[in-house]
């Protein structure tokens, strides 16, 4: 089986204008370590303050997640302050939240087209805002062009989940299973929508 074609940026450019501007999402190339970002939604602009110029080519986490959170003290300081919880203590529950990341990310390749990767994660904005995040992943390649890509559709649900919940379910797989289990419905319809089931909005 012949290897997908090298992802170019101008590759994404053809296909740009075909994207929805609805909803906070992003591509990467899964044929790269750490799945890049290629492109940016107009809605992941607005909520996280970056443009696009200034994330296309970053990893993800690098920038906005978990793995900028607990390497930078002043975020630390900042979630241990909102979570009431000691600097250690945040930043081995921030670790635990990149790890679950990862888990879904390994759901989201090992099934390509076929299963939703979901995590629910500390994501950082260009404000020094931190917000409980729910991240879909999916896995897919272009028919014609046959290369690779992950989508991640990301939402701010610290309405729902606070952000002390989310901290408090980052101690052990059981609590955080039971809080992704507790949101069960919500994420169905959504795995529906992404996998070409149902038709609400993602």
């Amino acid at each position: 089986m012949a290897a997908a074609p090298t992802l170019k940026p101008s590759t994404y450019a053809q296909v740009e204008d075909h994207l929805s501007s609805e909803g906070v999402f992003l591509m990467g190339d899964a044929q790269v370590m750490g799945f890049p970002i290629r492109y940016a939604s107009p809605g992941f602009e607005q909520v996280y303050g970056y443009t696009a110029a200034e994330i296309v080519g970053k990893k993800c986490g690098d920038l906005i997640g978990g793995p900028f959170i607990a390497s930078h003290i002043d975020c630390l300081a900042s979630l241990a302050s909102a979570a009431a919880v000691s600097l250690k203590d945040a930043e081995a529950r921030v670790r635990f939240l990149t790890a679950k990341a990862s888990e879904a990310c390994n759901v989201m390749m090992a099934f390509s087209g076929a299963r939703v990767g979901v995590a629910l994660v500390l994501n950082r904005k260009k404000s020094g805002v931190i917000f409980v995040c729910e991240c879909l992943v999916l896995n897919l390649r272009h028919p014609k062009l046959n290369w690779s890509y992950c989508v991640g559709f990301q939402r701010d649900i610290t309405a729902e989940v606070p952000l002390r919940t989310l901290i408090s379910a980052a101690v052990s797989d059981e609590a955080y299973g039971n809080l992704i289990h507790s949101r069960a419905e919500a994420l169905e319809r959504r795995r529906e929508v992404l996998l070409g089931v149902g038709s609400d909005n993602v």
